[in-house]
């Protein structure tokens, strides 16, 4: 049988596991890092057009403790645009602020042509460096959707790409996390779990969890939370309502379909230590009355309000 990089890396993340079968991770669990409470983030995917300047103060200004950048190509904030003046500035300012970037959104389409596969792995590198440039105590996780529509069908092309991703997170020393999306091929923590698997667990892939991509699903919390945190590598938060037939996503707590504070009960008794990061939808930024500030102010005290409930204590 030929030995592909796909199993090269099942093979060694499998010698790895040892005896016991259980995945080393990036892990939040109380045993392994012995912090109490939990930050609020908020990613600048919802603040569009916003200088990165002028987001770091909004962020501090209403309270939150971490931010998530956008990347993407078409934000000023991607590798390929951002300086190394700008990088150091950025990372100045949240250091004077009080906020961590924990975590960088790109958007990477592991399912497109081989040609933009390969543009992907060097854009991932140099998002990666930008990782450690902007954050380098603790270089913040590269979450990203994966796209298409066939999870049975993609699921194989699915794993013999990351596995290109698990070699140039293991080669640059930073996270990759994978977002299921309700309206992508990968739409279940299962199937995250079945590719995280499938390349041996490497403690570099991780998932992204978003219980808008699950709710009014007919899947439990208490079932999907369970199985997803010893992949978990950070999680974000917005509301998902039917409209038409459709689901819609609004801002967390505007919809009242997603129980927070049993969710973070469920996260924090599990182990989870990571930031609650809100992510704003294109739906609700786009729209023409979309208040960016008033946006951030509301969702802040939605997750601040649902912790408090929860009796868990804020991580600053």
């Amino acid at each position: 049988m030929k030995l592909t990089r796909r199993t090269a890396i099942k093979k060694c993340g499998v010698a790895a596991l040892g005896t016991s079968g259980v995945a080393p991770q990036f892990s939040w669990a109380v045993d392994e890092l012995p912090l109490k409470g939990l930050p609020i983030g908020f990613s600048t995917y919802g603040l569009p057009g916003i200088p990165i300047d002028e987001a770091i103060e909004m962020a501090q200004r209403v309270g939150y403790d971490a931010l998530e950048i956008c990347v993407t190509e078409d934000r000023g904030m991607s590798a390929d645009q951002m300086k190394f003046t700008q990088r150091r500035d950025v990372r100045s300012l949240t250091k004077e602020y009080g906020l961590d970037i924990t975590s960088l959104m790109e958007h990477l389409q592991p399912l497109s042509t081989p040609e933009h596969h390969k543009s992907d792995l060097e854009r991932l590198k140099r998002t990666s460096n930008l990782a450690h440039d902007l954050f380098p105590e603790a270089p913040p996780v590269i979450q990203t959707v994966l796209g298409g529509k066939n999870w049975n069908t993609q699921r194989e092309v699915l794993a013999d790409r990351l596995a290109n991703w698990v070699d140039i997170a293991e080669s640059h020393e930073v996270v990759v996390a994978i977002k299921p999306h309700r309206g992508h091929a990968m739409s279940r923590p299962s199937e995250a779990a079945w590719l995280i698997g499938e390349l041996g667990n490497p403690p570099r892939l991780q998932m992204w969890f978003d219980y808008s991509h699950f709710v009014l699903r007919d899947m439990a919390m208490n079932q999907l939370v369970q199985e997803s945190l010893p992949i978990t590598a950070g999680v974000a938060v917005k509301d998902a309502k039917r409209v038409d037939e459709k689901v819609r996503f609004v801002l967390p707590g505007e919809a009242g379909t997603i129980d927070y504070k049993q969710l973070f009960s469920m996260l924090y008794e599990g182990g989870y230590r990571a930031p609650i990061c809100v992510e704003v939808s294109s739906q609700v930024w786009k729209q023409p009355n979309y208040d960016p500030l008033d946006a951030m102010n509301k969702s802040y005290v939605t997750i601040s309000d649902a912790l408090r409930r929860a009796d868990i204590p804020r991580r600053h």
